[in-house]
């Protein structure tokens, strides 16, 4: 008796299905074993591999492990590593079109190209090896293993790279962690259209909470009055890092249950895209061993331990860019002026090729023109005009303090805390470094290349005046802020303001607000010694410490209007914990986001209170101050004759609030969820959007936590609660264990297309439960799958 057709059509289906779901993986994979040769090894090295797919690289010397490591970062990264050369250059628009105009606009203007040739010439010779045995490693993957190149890259497989392209690479990425510089614009917008005093009352605030007596610093302007014409839209025309952030702490022997230093660090970035930002690796050689994450294309380790010493970091705001308000000379506009001097010009010009399906062999020519003064591009040239014979340049300070150290050499190999704060001395990028050590040493330090202003600080545009110049020499690396061996025996940094108060010099006016750090502190005050799920589970609190000072606030008022009543209820019985089955999370969010626009926009206008909103450092401290002092300046909406009161705003914000949310999921606030508003998606690598997402890519996923949140899940003020910065890795490191680190990150050590490697780490992210990335020779090779082989032969 035959099959009915309906179950021979369905059989054939379950057997396309199950051929489909064998030979996909296949399609884009690689062999993690073999044999292989690198050019200029010293002896072999030895690849093996867990069963998660993390590489560790066996090797006599250290050159020849990070040539192992390039190896493997082009055989699991190779696409990711493409896109991050392209972008480097300003070659993103050959890739995506137009869409990536701004960006290679902006890699242009502050000529990458051109500070990669001069840091490659001056190079310290140990940086040039480590870097050459790198690409060595990559170009060898790519001359070897054609058969297998990543399968975005079939058609058109990679060049060969140089070694002044990864020095691009690097000098890239420090730029990556320069912000401030659209904050000077918003400061002078602010200015423009308020003056300067009323701007002075919403600059930016931040907060030491170490020293609430200095705690709160902000910016008068007084030095910068002069109206420019910036338009509110003017931050929109030319791309600057985001203000992301991290958490990193550490406790010393005293107060950590094996005796020895305990160092936790997750830094917060738009990892999205997968398979993520961090490549997890172990470097081993026989006097020195170092397991960790590194980003692709980056040499060595970037978070991590070593045998001797362990370190985390974060981002520190350290201010290394300002914007210069110039002056065209009005008898030559060839020329500027200081003060009654006048210059010419600088003038340069490149050639931007742009994807255009329209366009003979698929591209078009975009010619970019830039002018420059003895400070920096003019950037004002670019998408955005200011007032008449105005101009404004842009100044950062990397290629004006380059020395003949880029790589983090030095860090990975010192043996104390004092080796590694005399290597981060040389660190350019802005960032907060935790550092312990065998000994029991703690240490928190500030790196950067940031200039001794002797004209303002930082926090708007200056005023070129020929009356000399504005910086001086860069901070010394032992003046930075730092912190050595506290009574307390623990550091932490959340991108907060670090600055004791008779800091010397104006290192920043932008940093994080600091409710993150203040959740540090209230546990490290509750507990004295702590084992390493207390850290992990640190890493993922949920209390919202801004929430347990404004919510109450804000519940009290709704509370005596029905329609806003049971909402309330729900605040008022809440825990502060941004957890993803709550429903207070998302009415507070909502409620907060509704009642800061209020403040704001009748003094702002639309656009311009957009902007301001935007940037989520810039406000938060600000507007939580005006709340908390009932600054009626403020919180009076001067569009109507009434004064209104901080709780008429918390009324208004209430309707607001419901408008939201009652049409989307319901007239009970009880049947709320944060994590039903609240959502993190991972999408492919190649393939945007939720639906590529949900079935090729890493899914949509209800999140606890939330922009004040150790448990970082940030969303921009425009998109609500779609999260886009969040703990990309995190990271546990005990020195008192010889065998593993506890870690995990969003996402997996491969980009293969349709490989489990790609998303194997994303469910204990999801689920926060850490996996372990080996250390000891032992727990390495009791969880060993496979081996590579490689000669110099």
């Amino acid at each position: 008796m035959s099959m009915k057709p309906a179950r021979i059509a369905l059989f054939i289906v379950v057997l396309l299905a199950l051929a489909v779901w064998i030979l996909l993986p296949k399609i884009d994979s690689y062999n993690p074993g073999g044999s292989a040769r690198i050019a200029g090894l010293s002896g072999p090295v030895r690849i093996v591999r867990d069963e998660n797919g993390v590489p560790y690289i066996f090797a006599h010397t250290f050159e020849d492990a990070i040539a192992g490591q390039g190896f493997v970062t082009a055989q699991d990264r190779l696409f990711q590593l493409q896109m991050m050369r392209m972008l480097s250059q300003g070659r993103l628009s050959e890739l995506v079109g137009e869409p990536g105009l701004a960006m290679d606009t902006m890699v242009h203007l502050i000529d990458v190209a051109a500070q990669a040739n001069r840091q490659t010439n001056i190079l310290i010779e140990e940086d040039r090896a480590m870097l050459q045995s790198y690409v060595n490693g990559v170009n060898a993957y790519l001359v070897q293993r054609t058969d297998e190149i990543s399968l975005p890259l079939r058609r058109n497989p990679p060049q060969p790279w140089t070694l002044k392209e990864l020095v691009t690479l690097q000098i890239f990425n420090s730029w990556g962690s320069t912000v401030n510089w659209r904050q000077e614009l918003l400061s002078q917008s602010l200015i423009d259209h308020l003056g300067v005093e009323r701007a002075a009352e919403i600059s930016q605030l931040t907060i030491n909470a170490d020293d609430e007596a200095m705690a709160r610093a902000s910016s008068n302007y007084a030095y910068q009055a002069a109206p420019l014409g910036i338009t509110a839209k003017l931050a929109d025309a030319l791309p600057a890092a985001d203000a992301s952030g991290s958490n990193s702490w550490v406790t010393g022997s005293s107060r950590s249950a094996g005796g020895l230093p305990i160092v936790a660090s997750d830094p917060h970035i738009d990892a999205r895209r997968l398979p993520g930002f961090w490549h997890p690796v172990g470097l081993i050689t026989p006097e020195w061993r170092a397991v960790g994450g590194a980003a692709a294309g980056g040499a060595g380790i970037g978070i991590g331990r070593t045998n001797f010493i362990v370190w985390g970091v974060t981002n520190g705001y350290g201010d290394m860019v300002d914007v210069f308000v110039e002056q065209e000379d009005p008898a030559n506009s060839n020329h500027y002026l200081e003060g009654s001097k006048s210059i010419p010009f600088e003038t340069r010009q490149v050639q931007i090729k742009i994807k255009d399906a329209s366009a003979k062999n698929g591209f078009r020519s975009h010619t970019l023109n830039i002018r420059s003064t003895r400070r920096g591009p003019i950037v004002s040239d670019h998408g955005f005009p200011v007032a008449s014979g105005k101009l404004l340049s842009l100044r950062w300070a990397v290629p004006e303090y380059f020395n003949e150290v880029l790589t983090t050499r030095r860090l990975m190999l010192a043996k104390t805390t004092a080796e590694a704060l005399a290597a981060i001395g040389h660190v350019a990028t802005p960032l907060t470094f935790i550092v312990a050590d065998l000994h029991g040493n703690i240490a928190r330090t500030g790196a950067g290349f940031i200039p001794q202003r002797k004209k303002g600080d930082g926090a708007a545009p200056i005023l070129v005046n020929g009356t000399g110049d504005a910086w001086g020499a860069r901070i010394p690396p032992a003046e930075m802020p730092q912190v050595q061996n506290p009574k307390s025996d623990w550091l932490a940094t959340a991108n907060h303001r670090i600055l004791p108060a008779d800091y010397a010099y104006h290192y920043s006016t932008f940093f994080a607000h600091s409710w993150r750090y203040r959740r540090i502190l209230e546990r490290m005050n509750a507990q004295d010694v702590w084992t390493t799920a207390d850290h992990w589970a640190l890493q993922l609190d949920n209390k919202n410490m801004f929430a347990e000072q404004l919510a109450p606030l804000m519940a009290a008022v709704l509370m005596e209007d029905e329609a806003t009543r049971a909402a309330a209820e729900i605040l008022q019985a809440w825990d502060y914990r941004d957890d993803a089955d709550q429903a207070a999370p998302l009415i507070f969010q909502s409620l907060l986001r509704y009642y800061a626009r209020a403040v704001v926009q009748d003094e702002l206008g639309e656009a311009l209170a957009a902007q301001y909103l935007k940037d989520y450092y810039y406000w938060h401290e600000r507007i939580f101050k005006i709340t908390i002092e009932r600054n009626a300046l403020w919180i009076d909406d001067i569009n109507t004759e009434k004064k209104e009161t901080r709780e008429d705003l918390f009324r208004r914000a209430g309707a607001s609030m419901l408008a939201e949310l009652v049409p989307q999921y319901g007239p009970d606030p009880a049947d709320w969820r944060w994590g039903g508003a609240h959502t993190i998606t991972f999408s492919h690598p190649l393939l945007r959007g939720d639906l590529a997402a949900k079935w090729i890519g890493g899914g949509t996923h209800g999140i606890s936590g939330s922009g004040e949140t150790l448990n970082r899940a940030a969303y921009q003020y425009a998109a609500p609660y779609r999260t886009t910065f969040f703990a990309s890795m995190r990271m546990v490191m005990d020195l008192s264990d010889p065998d593993k680190i506890e870690a995990h990150i969003s996402g997996g050590v491969s980009e293969r297309l349709f490989n489990s490697q790609m998303t194997n780490s994303l469910p204990s992210w999801i689920s926060g439960t850490p996996n372990y990335w080996w250390f000891s020779d032992a727990a390495i090779a009791e969880h060993q799958v496979s081996e590579l082989l490689i000669s110099n032969q």
